[in-house]
Parts: structure tokens; sequence; C-alpha cells
């Protein structure tokens, strides 16, 4: 995890992935890595009533975050222990695990504070998908500022072993759900000749058929069972 007082920074529209596993009785939801708050925005958009807490080891994001969340927390979880009055609804963790030392550690810090059958909503991204493929198969391997080669991941997670990794060594949690979200490489036909929805269509189709090829970003949907409380 990059150290406290990060200068990294990040800002966008938020991850609209997420939306599909939140409903309008998520009304406390634990952010993890929550960036200049954006996530918390989005979710805000379409769930009012929702209360977002964020953590984030950024100074810079922290400050942003500050503005849009209910409540932002500035820590290392690596180094760090958290301590909250109430239990909540759902943890997201998104794009935030593959640059801890520990992720499963870290998850085993923060379940205590998920409310029974609380959900747990993991994105990571998927460094076998084709787009990663195709720039090893040129002889490309290097560190980016961002994106799935970011300089600041430590660990790489494909489709098929990202459960290995996270619900083997955690029996507290039970997997919902494992899907993808990606395209598949249609070259000049995306944007010239296909509308959005056969586009849609023949992204999906991909996704499901093949997802460890054109999914790039894997999400992982469980919730909470009651081992939790052994």
């Amino acid at each position: 995890m990059p150290p406290l007082n990060s200068v990294s920074f990040y800002k966008n529209d938020g991850n609209s992935s997420i939306l599909p596993y939140l409903t309008e009785n998520d009304r406390q939801i634990l952010d993890i890595g929550c960036g200049s708050g954006s996530n918390g925005r989005l979710i805000n958009s379409i769930y009012p009533s929702s209360r977002i807490t964020g953590v984030t080891c950024s100074q810079a994001e922290y400050e942003e975050a500050s503005k849009v969340l209910d409540c932002c927390i500035h820590t290392d979880l690596e180094r760090n222990d958290l301590s909250f009055a109430h239990k909540f609804d759902a943890l997201l963790l998104c794009h935030v695990l593959e640059h801890l030392v520990d992720p499963v550690s870290v998850i085993n810090k923060l379940l205590p504070f998920l409310k029974p059958n609380g959900k747990v909503i993991i994105l990571l991204p998927n460094i076998a998908s084709w787009r990663s493929r195709w720039r090893l198969a040129r002889g490309i391997f290097e560190y980016t500022k961002s994106g799935i080669m970011d300089e600041t991941h430590l660990h790489f997670y494909t489709y098929y072993t990202v459960c290995r990794h996270f619900l083997d060594p955690l029996p507290q949690l039970d997997k919902l759900s494992l899907s993808v979200n990606g395209s598949i490489p249609l070259g000049f036909l995306r944007h010239h000749l296909l509308n959005q929805s056969t586009r849609n269509f023949l992204d999906n189709l991909g996704c499901s058929m093949f997802p460890n090829l054109f999914g790039g970003e894997i999400i992982l949907y469980c919730s909470v069972n009651d081992q939790q409380d052994l």
C-alpha cells in the first residue's frame, strides 16, 4: 500500500460496477481506498440516504473526499487499526487490494465492522485479459502510472485465481457471484460500423463465454456468514 501521506490522487466519476450490488437498504457503506470520494458521490446520486465512510492513506485524497463523504479517515490500514461506533451494511474494496502487502489480513481486520449478512464487494483488475496478453506477446512488460500495470500494484489476479486468494483463507465469506466487466477486440468495427447495443451485446457475450480472456475487471460479490462470530 502506498505510504501514509502518499501523493497519489484518484478522481473519476465513480465505478458503476458496484451499483448492481447495492440497494436503498444499504444505509451504512464503508469504502476502503475511497480516492477522492468518487464512488461515494456516485452512490449518493442513486441512493441519497446512504451514508458513506471512506478510508484512504493519501493526504490529498483525504482532503478532497472529506468534502464529499459523510466521514473520511486518513490512515494506513496495514499499520493501524480502526474503530467505529456502528456497523456497516456493505464493504467496498474497489481496486485497492492489489496495492496491499497483505490484503487478506486487511479484510480480516474489516469484517468485524460488518452487520450479519453484510455485503463485501471486491473489484480487481484481471492480469490475464486480452490486452495484457497482447502486450506480453509483443514482448512488452513495463510498469505504468496507472492501469493494470500500475507501478504500485503488489499482486496480480485472474478470474480463475481470485477465489483461491480470498475465499479459501476467509471462511467468513460466502460467494454470491463472480463476474467480469470487459470488452472484445472489435477494432475498426467498434466505433464505425456497430451501434452501442450491438457492441454491448458482443462484449457481454464474450465476457460470459470467456471471462478470463475478455474480462478486464473482476467482480467478487460476497456476504458475511455465521462464522464471522466464531
